[in-house]
């Protein structure tokens, strides 16, 4: 007995649920990388180079690729990664004494002036952060030296997606602070794979090594 073929609603919904999916598992394989700490950026990376991956050449298995992609990346990647982390601590206790101090009440000029500074340092320092791992999915083969140097062009050349990056990364962080639960699944993964959409990818030299 022959088994009928799907109709054609069936493979559009399930297509459609492929996303949230892939995304989500993806965000999953990211987190376990990044247990370490260190291994932050680097597990970003490995992210964004299986969702680059999934994007350019329709492979989805996103879960297995992002592992594959870490073994192929970390030591590029390892320094910035130790680099990121550091500059991460300094920004996430600067702020965490901020709110502290504002939230008390009665906070003195000069901390209220370094609080408003701190917003747009935090902001670009994000971006950067975030782009890394966009230029390492766009340059495959180079160093994490040009990395960089094609992170901050992204950031520059494109300032619309750059804000719309922004946006969504603070929505899921807000997310993430009402619902915990989401971190795992939606914490990386949700602003690393808008940041290859908004920055795009090109096209070509997409398979992972």
């Amino acid at each position: 007995m022959t088994t009928p073929p799907r109709r054609r609603w069936e493979h559009k919904v399930l297509g459609f649920l492929s996303y949230p999916a892939n995304i989500a598992l993806g965000g999953v394989a990211a987190l376990v990388l990044a247990l370490p700490l260190v291994t932050l950026l680097p597990a970003a990376i490995a992210l964004a180079r299986a969702f680059s991956t999934w994007r350019e050449t329709g492979n989805d298995a996103v879960f297995t690729n992002t592992f594959r992609e870490f073994g192929a990346t970390w030591r590029r990647s390892l320094v910035i990664g130790l680099v990121s982390l550091v500059i991460l601590v300094i920004l996430v206790a600067d702020i965490v004494f901020l709110v502290t101090q504002l939230t008390v009440g009665g906070a003195p000029q000069p901390v209220i002036l370094v609080s408003a500074a701190v917003i747009p340092i935090g902001a670009v320092v994000s971006l950067v952060l975030l782009s890394i791992p966009v230029a390492a999915a766009q340059h495959r083969d180079e160093t994490a030296r040009h990395w960089i140097r094609a992170a901050v062009g992204l950031v520059v050349a494109k300032p619309l997606a750059s804000l719309g990056i922004l946006v969504v990364l603070l929505t899921v962080l807000l997310a993430c602070i009402a619902l915990p639960t989401l971190v795992p699944f939606a914490g990386m993964s949700v602003p690393i794979y808008a940041a290859i959409v908004l920055w795009g990818t090109p096209a070509g030299d997409s398979s992972p090594r």
